[in-house]
C-alpha cells in the first residue's frame, strides 16, 4: 500500500515536531491541585449521596 507524497511530508513533519526536545505537550500538562481536591470532595459526596439513596 503506497502513501501519498502529501501524507507522507505531513506525516514526516508532525513526527519532526513532536519529536523536537522543545516540543511541550498541553497533553501532559499535571492538574493544578485545586482542580484534583475538588475531584477528591466531589467523588466523596457523590459517594455518600448515592449511599444514602440506595439505602
Amino acid at each position: 500500500m503506497r502513501i501519498d507524497d502529501g501524507v507522507q511530508s505531513e506525516l514526516e513533519r508532525r513526527l519532526r515536531q513532536i519529536e523536537d526536545p522543545g516540543y511541550d505537550d498541553p497533553a501532559h500538562a499535571p492538574l493544578p491541585g485545586g482542580d484534583i481536591a475538588v475531584l477528591l470532595i466531589l467523588a466523596v459526596v457523590l459517594s455518600v449521596a448515592a449511599f444514602l439513596i440506595w439505602y
